[in-house]
């Protein structure tokens, strides 16, 4: 089975759970000998190690970024030149073609047998379907979902939106869960400014639906919290903008919060280290930083929304999102209540271990084959 995976992801991000869950595939799918592995990575900005796979691939065309800054148009229109050559090089049809993002141009170059798409989420669907610069990313997902053979996506709650907002029938949709080697990446020392007073890890970005503000609320509610602990704020797409920065101003919390940002040995080093992680958030996909933190042995205070109860179960505790009265009495009991603290990590060690590429990998596979 000839399998080809794009650029298009690794264009885009250095590391993230998307491009992330290609790389997993193509480690594991590789390995199988009914699998032949091609991948047009391009010109790419990932940072992702692939040495221990990359001999496995039937075939591979990488390009190391340019040392000075091209424009995001050319560098498309470089990949796609390099994609078109790469396809025809092949000489025959592939039978599988697995896009790693949306640009539906790329069907009509692979011309492949078959064609699948994975849904990470319904967010523009849900959240940005307003804004303009959206338009065209919900147009262009809209039109493979509705050319794709098969869909796949990582929870029951993924697939309950998409099937409710593009009418997709359920026959077409695959669930295939995602997982994590958080636990296997090394540890580092912890920044000084972590050392001041203990913390809780927010992981990943802080747009509106992440609901952020209601974690900053807790803290200036709750004069314990600001006395005695801090919160480390990780990764996402910037620092604290501007609303973030006039609250904590306001409220005298620009002691308490902290950004930093680096590579998964940090954020693994953070999760070990921390009160908890706190995940504020009203609507997830999947929701990979709670799976990480479990698997690191961090306890997980998070929201019973979306697909978050498919990955945590019962090893979190769930605060209503609306209730930052509610979330500082959550992070009080993981401090004061050892035995309660000792029970969550112990139940999310046991949750992660349900989790794995492989098994995410074999249900892909055998996705391929129900439509090959």
């Amino acid at each position: 089975m000839h399998i080809l995976y794009d650029h298009q992801m690794f264009s885009i991000q250095k590391f993230g759970g998307i491009s992330r869950i290609f790389i997993e595939l193509m480690r594991e799918l590789s390995a199988e000998l009914e699998c032949s592995i091609h991948w047009h990575r391009g010109l790419h900005i990932d940072e992702y190690d692939i040495s221990d796979y990359s001999k496995r691939l039937k075939r591979y065309w990488a390009f190391q970024k340019v040392p000075f800054l091209l424009h995001k148009r050319i560098n498309e229109k470089i990949n796609k030149l390099s994609f078109k050559w790469f396809v025809r090089l092949f000489g025959r049809q592939y039978d599988i073609y697995h896009p790693t993002y949306y640009d539906p141009s790329l069907l009509e170059i692979a011309k492949a047998k078959k064609n699948v798409i994975t849904i990470h989420d319904m967010i523009p669907e849900k959240y940005l379907f307003s804004l303009s610069k959206f338009q065209k990313l919900i147009e262009d997902r809209k039109y493979l979902v509705e050319r794709a053979d098969l869909i796949f996506v990582n929870s029951k709650n993924t697939q309950n939106d998409l099937e409710e907002i593009l009418k997709v029938d359920s026959k077409k949709v695959l669930i295939t869960y995602w997982a994590t080697r958080m636990k296997e990446q090394k540890t580092v020392e912890l920044p000084d400014i972590c050392l001041n007073k203990p913390y809780f890890l927010y992981a990943g970005t802080r747009s509106k639906y992440k609901n952020f503000e209601v974690l900053m609320k807790a803290f200036a509610i709750d004069h314990w919290l600001k006395s005695n602990f801090q919160v480390v704020c990780f990764g996402g797409t910037s620092g604290f903008i501007k609303p973030e920065l006039k609250f904590l101003e306001d409220h005298s919390l620009m002691d308490n919060f902290i950004y930093l940002n680096g590579n998964d040995d940090l954020l693994k080093t953070l999760y070990i280290n921390t009160q908890a992680l706190i995940s504020t958030s009203r609507y997830e996909g999947f929701g990979l930083t709670l799976l990480e933190a479990m698997a690191c042995g961090c306890p997980v205070i998070c929201c019973q929304t979306s697909s978050i109860p498919e990955v945590v179960s019962d090893a979190a505790l769930f605060f209503d999102p609306d209730s930052p009265l509610e979330l500082a009495q959550y992070m009080r009991k993981v401090v004061e209540d050892e035995e309660k603290k000792a029970e969550m990590i112990q139940k999310g060690l046991n949750r992660a271990n349900l989790f794995s590429w492989k098994k995410t990998a074999k249900q892909t596979l055998n996705g391929y084959k129900t439509i090959i």
